[in-house]
């Protein structure tokens, strides 16, 4: 995952209680409140684990799919970052070693057109798809904020890495609303852009989808009072839970 990957962490299995108590240091967390919000990893979940420095999950992802290859297993490495990372030295040197060993790994970009405070435009003249295009991989740009466009083509391209024992990328068009940080008040990007984008909200767009298809709105509340109901639950259970006792050993 990302740095920033918990709706990754989510999305492959992790459990809500144990992710929340991670994030406040509790002892019930993923890692036993060790790591934190930014170095999650969860064993159970084949997760790898996050990482704070920006570009470190290229070569994690490489070792991994040259594990597989070796043991020639149908699996694959999901591997995710953002378009600013794909400006790290580790991504040009992961996606030719990835090609010229033929690994099964699916870079998965998350681009949302700011690094940062930098527009994507200004830190480089090729998109992060053509980069990929450049080694040879197998690419498929998307509107990513189209929830049901972005696992047709990352079946489709999953399929492709496995059977070929070979990488492919999915690079997700989308867009950060929000600051950087809770410092950043976006002073970089123009409102019409942000309003643009807003309107692409990707939960508003697949309510919409989900209507026409004739789901009703009573399905659609129930799910999602289920979602917060599973979070609440697990915020409680993180709240609830106990800080590590200090352990003077795993510092001599």
């Amino acid at each position: 995952p990302t740095h920033r990957g918990h709706g990754q962490g989510l999305a492959f299995g992790a459990d809500p209680n144990k992710f929340l108590a991670e994030i406040i240091g509790q002892e019930t967390g993923l890692c036993k409140g060790r790591v934190g919000s930014m170095h999650f990893f969860d064993k159970e979940n084949n997760n790898l684990g996050a990482q704070g420095i920006l570009g470190a999950q290229f070569p994690i992802a490489l070792g991994e799919g040259k594990a597989i290859k070796n043991k020639k297993t149908d699996s694959c490495v999901l591997c995710f970052f953002g378009d600013g990372t794909s400006n790290q030295g580790t991504f040009y040197e992961s996606l030719n070693i990835a090609s010229l060993w033929g690994l099964p790994i699916f870079y998965v970009c998350i681009n949302n057109l700011y690094g940062m405070g930098t527009h994507y435009d200004d830190t480089s003249k090729v998109s992060v798809g053509e980069k990929a295009e450049s080694f040879g991989l197998k690419v498929k740009v998307v509107d990513g904020n189209d929830i049901e466009e972005v696992y047709k083509n990352s079946v489709e391209l999953i399929s492709h890495v496995k059977k070929n024992s070979e990488p492919a990328l999915i690079e997700c068009k989308t867009y950060r609303w929000m600051g950087h940080s809770a410092f950043d008040n976006r002073p970089y990007s123009p409102k019409e852009e942000v309003k643009k984008w807003k309107e692409q909200d990707p939960i508003k767009r697949y309510k919409a989808k989900l209507l026409k298809d004739g789901i009703s709105k009573d399905e659609i509340k129930k799910r999602e009072d289920a979602v917060e109901k599973v979070m609440a639950e697990a915020a409680d259970f993180a709240l609830k839970s106990d800080y590590p006792e200090f352990d003077d050993s795993l510092i001599q």
